[in-house]
């Protein structure tokens, strides 16, 4: 895999201006790519946009690990869904993100300048299709005709639709309605859905009144894995490829304390999410971290010099985007592998021997 490049100055300037509106989801982001440098020729800030999830990240924040690393001030933004980041990463007014598989898919898809650097982990039960109790769904044929909400263009709304077509059904058997995490539980709790297809800390929310009817796990045994990912803005990766790599070596930091102190990990993510030690160990047990070592294996990323299984994984989440109509045309395998960067995880890695 070679580095991502720009793929097209019309395709970026149209997808700019189909998503520049929307980019006050950033909050107090600002555009830290043109904040003056320091003697030592770094930003004032970076601006990390993330996801609420109980991952390598959530760890990384609370114990200071990207200031202890990069040695600048660093600025966490909250976003609710991995499309608010790409739109942040058109305004530049983000430079890293933590989002789902599909959403990185569907930036690269669009010619946002953007780039994968990280698997945080492949997802299982964490994110999830849940039923009303009261319906007793076992399976998506007790849920044909019913309500599903779901956050369309997200790594749910992939898995949702892989599943449905490998069960043999047809999307049209189900009412599929976009709403996001928020708005999925304020729409269980009115009747307006039957189920949803939601990740943590909602998918515990519905729990509560509800059960999983298939999980993120059982698609992936289907032939469709999912992820949440981190994307870095290309022109800061290179720019400041070393304070990628030490974003790289902070959540490798943390994936290390998961493993090697549980405990410690889950009393970490359960403080920094407000939310039970059981709840949160439940929740990161049904996904599964991956070191900087594994990264660069062949079912995951891969190396600069042979790209991984991801590649593929990509090119089928852009046929799904395709068609949905998020995306006019589908760009090739190898547009999704220069979209893959792995060598701030090599950088890191040899810095280590």
């Amino acid at each position: 895999m070679k580095k991502n490049q720009m793929f097209s100055k019309l395709l970026f300037l149209s997808c700019s201006a189909l998503l520049f509106a929307a980019c006050g989801n950033a909050g107090s982001a600002t555009d830290s790519s043109t904040a003056s440098a320091t003697g030592d020729d770094l930003p004032e800030k970076v601006v990390i946009a993330t996801l609420e999830m109980p991952n390598d990240e959530g760890i990384a924040k609370a114990e200071g690990y990207f200031e202890d690393e990069m040695g600048v001030p660093i600025e966490i933004v909250q976003f609710e869904s991995g499309k608010a980041i790409n739109q942040a990463m058109v305004s530049g007014a983000v430079d890293f993100g933590l989002t789902g598989s599909g959403s990185a898919v569907l930036g690269i898809a669009s010619g946002i300048p953007i780039e994968m650097i990280w698997i945080h982990e492949t997802l299982g039960s964490v994110e999830a299709l849940a039923a009303k109790s009261e319906l007793n769904a076992t399976s998506l044929e007790d849920l044909k005709g019913k309500n599903i909400g779901v956050p369309f263009a997200s790594t749910a709304h992939y898995s949702l639709l892989r599943a449905i077509t490998a069960s043999g059904f047809e999307e049209s058997d189900f009412t599929l309605i976009d709403l996001q995490p928020s708005d999925i539980f304020a729409a269980w709790q009115r009747g307006d859905i039957d189920a949803a297809y939601i990740w943590e800390p909602t998918l515990s929310l519905l729990l509560e009144d509800g059960n999983i009817v298939l999980h993120s796990g059982d698609v992936a045994e289907m032939g469709f894995m999912t992820a949440n990912v981190e994307i870095v803005r290309s022109e800061f990766g290179e720019k400041y490829p070393d304070l990628v790599a030490k974003y790289i070596a902070s959540v490798d930091k943390a994936v290390t304390l998961y493993r090697e102190d549980p405990d410690q990990a889950i009393a970490i993510i359960a403080e920094q999410l407000n939310i039970t030690e059981e709840s949160a160990k439940l929740q990161m047990e049904g996904q599964n971290w991956i070191s900087a070592a594994e990264q660069l294996d062949a079912a995951n990323l891969g190396t600069t010099d042979a790209v991984g299984s991801m590649a593929t994984t990509m090119l089928d989440m852009g046929q799904f985007y395709l068609d949905q109509g998020n995306i006019t045309e589908l760009p090739s395998e190898d547009i999704f592998a220069d979209g893959i960067n792995t060598s701030f995880i090599e950088a890191y890695l040899d810095s280590k021997e």
